[in-house]
């Protein structure tokens, strides 16, 4: 899609706020056999924050398998990550970086334990991901599908799995759209409507109804294995 950004609300000085991220989920960790899956809540000493898409790994990561989140969700290499039940589920194994929104990505490695609870849909939308989504692929105006645990929308099901936002601006690194989006989304995935592929990951953000910035898929996966780790999309 080849359009000129023309709309850049609230990004300018509250893209602090949109590092931020949430509120660490209380309670102990409890066994669970529930799918892990896009859209889940995940956990680190950094906040809360939400897990994006499923990855198999390739090359030097064959055999792997990977969850994904935003860089600026977690701090260090090998640290931990639970969800939302705060039980571990894997350990961070590949950081772009926190301070630039096409980079803003990272990789989570799913315990070898825990793979066998791996669901490639999206969670309460259970027919996405179907591939990559492409900027020929898009338009402004496009809908994306959000699922997330951003602060107050992660309370009831609707609101947590049933948000749609609107695609303002991409080009093969970085996507723009507006949407309802608050902290805790941060790292959760977006999915393009129209085509059913997966479109971006949430990374900058302001408070509401207003414009967010960050990595297209497309992009980071680019990204990911130039820097020597390869990685593809699981799709249903």
């Amino acid at each position: 899609m080849n359009v000129h950004k023309t709309l850049r609300i609230g990004i300018a000085g509250l893209t602090v706020l949109g590092l931020a991220i949430g509120v660490s989920p209380l309670g102990v960790a409890k066994a669970s056999t529930d799918p892990i899956q896009p859209g889940d809540e995940i956990s680190t000493t950094a906040g809360s924050c939400t897990l994006n898409f499923i990855y198999d790994g390739t090359g030097g990561q064959v055999g792997k398998v990977y969850g994904g989140t935003a860089a600026h969700c977690v701090s260090s290499m090998g640290q931990q990550v639970k969800l939302g039940t705060g039980e571990v589920f894997g350990t961070v194994a590949h950081i772009g970086d926190a301070d630039v929104s096409k980079d803003d990505y990272a990789f989570i490695e799913i315990l070898p334990s825990q793979v066998g609870r791996v669901s490639a849909a999206m969670k309460g939308n259970t027919t996405y991901p179907k591939g990559v989504a492409t900027p020929a692929e898009t338009s402004v105006g496009d809908q994306v599908q959000l699922s997330g645990y951003g602060v107050g929308f992660g309370l009831t099901q609707p609101t947590q799995e049933r948000r749609i936002g609107v695609v303002t601006y991409d080009d093969a690194d970085t996507h723009e759209v507006i949407a309802p989006l608050i902290f805790g989304d941060s790292g959760g995935p977006l999915v393009h409507v129209k085509s059913g592929k997966a479109y971006g990951i949430v990374s900058r953000l302001c408070v509401g109804l207003c414009e967010e910035e960050g990595p297209t898929v497309q992009g980071l996966l680019a990204k990911a294995a130039a820097n020597g780790f390869s990685v593809t999309l699981r799709t249903v």
